[in-house]
């Protein structure tokens, strides 16, 4: 446990340095206070998420934030005298059949609970490594989780900085302040790996798009391509589609922008017809309903079954409403569903603005903002449809949240809103 301490003072030393040092923390034309105070919100939110796990809601085995955590180090323990075994588990070489005796004492290394391919032992492989350095020390490892948002959420700020007009202090709020984004993406859960990777996917994917290739972007490319692969497949498919439509619909009028969007979204509306996609969106609805049963999820909702094309498109609205404004009201009020539900009420409150203080796009502005629509609509419609329970869908959108905000400030007059944030 010392030597976790110890690692843990020098990861936070060198992270401090590194920010002080480098411009890519640097948020536009902000002052450097900025990224420090984005730091401060990303550690101080997961330690705040670690507390309320430790002390209130005190059921480890089922906590999301210990139970990927218990699982490492079980396996690591288990591996002690067979560290030829221990890398080929964290690598992903194992033979499962080998390790039965040793991962039948865990409990999330094999889940259906997971939407489409949530990968459980992808975070539980990142903390056996990581346990070679924190001793056991949690608090080690929600540092090095927390850090890796924030890289990922400054990549987002640097991304959106590229092509948007929106006051920095605005896109610094979208990317780094959003409370539910601080509260689940600052922790060792899947939220924060899934921020890391959304953001340097599109910060090296916007350098490939202005042909302005080197290895860095490459790499960015690379790495957060692998890790939305590994971490949640689902926001990689919710992206495909806007990122075409981006690519596609550079240099064009905003009437080709409109019909490109157009022609994109309807040939993803056409790939609904396959068997497959409507079999795996049904079969992830059932397992998460059968979940429920055995849980007794205490925010279960009702969400629309279907096995045919007809009965998946008549759903899509009930989809739709269940992530954007469902939450204002849960079936069963706690301290996280009220949190939760003021939060929603606010973002259904800023779709009115654009109605008073409107703005004009130009090309590249309208290209943004529909990419994010895109993102935002794909994504909501993948969630809603296979996740019946309020928790788990407050939970899963927040990589979408600052797309959502995004898109509707790109539609808002900021110099007659309030001419200070220019």
């Amino acid at each position: 446990m010392v030597m976790g301490y110890i690692g843990l003072f020098m990861m936070a030393v060198l992270a401090v340095y590194w920010v002080s040092k480098s411009s890519f923390f640097t948020f536009g034309t902000l002052a450097k206070k900025y990224s420090y105070l984005a730091l401060f919100l990303k550690l101080s939110s997961g330690v705040a998420l670690w507390l309320i796990y430790t002390y209130y809601y005190t059921d480890r085995i089922n906590s999301d934030i210990f139970k990927y955590f218990d699982d490492a180090v079980h396996l690591f323990d288990s591996t002690q005298n067979n560290w030829l075994l221990r890398i080929k588990i964290i690598t992903g070489f194992q033979n499962d059949a080998t390790i039965s005796a040793i991962i039948a004492d865990t409990n999330f290394w094999d889940s259906s609970s997971e939407l489409l391919f949530n990968d459980n032992r992808t975070m539980i492989r990142i903390h056996m490594a990581l346990l070679h350095f924190s001793g056991g020390l949690y608090l080690f490892h929600l540092f090095i989780f927390s850090f890796l948002s924030f890289i990922g959420s400054t990549a987002l700020f640097q991304f959106f900085r590229k092509f948007s007009h929106l006051p920095h202090f605005i896109l610094f709020l979208c990317c780094c302040c959003i409370p539910s984004l601080l509260f689940w993406a600052s922790a060792p859960l899947k939220e924060s790996i899934t921020i890391f990777g959304l953001g340097l996917f599109l910060l090296g994917s916007q350098h490939v798009e202005r042909n302005r290739l080197s290895t860095k972007s490459y790499f960015f490319t690379a790495l957060g391509l692998f890790t939305l692969i590994s971490i949640k497949l689902y926001i990689l498919f919710a992206l495909l589609p806007g990122l075409w439509f981006w690519v596609s619909s550079k240099g064009k009028s905003k009437r080709a922008i409109w019909l490109k969007f157009i022609w994109v979204h309807t040939l993803l509306f056409v790939g609904l017809f396959s068997n497959q996609v409507i079999d795996t969106l049904s079969q992830k609805q059932q397992e998460f309903k059968k979940l429920i049963e055995t849980s007794g999820a205490n925010s279960a909702i009702e969400i629309g079954s279907f096995d045919s094309f007809l009965g998946l498109v008549s759903t899509l609205p009930k989809a739709i409403f269940n992530v954007l404004v469902r939450p204002i009201y849960p079936p069963n009020w706690s301290v996280f569903s009220l949190f939760a539900a003021a939060e929603h009420l606010l973002f259904l409150g800023v779709l009115l603005l654009p109605f008073y203080f409107k703005k004009a796009l130009n090309e590249t502005e309208q290209r943004l903002a529909l990419f994010c629509i895109s993102f935002v609509l794909i994504g909501s419609l993948i969630i809603g449809l296979t996740v019946p329970v309020l928790g788990g869908i407050v939970r899963y959108k927040v990589p979408l949240l600052p797309f959502y905000l995004i898109a509707i400030f790109s539609f808002i007059n900021f110099s007659k809103l309030t001419p200070k944030l220019k």
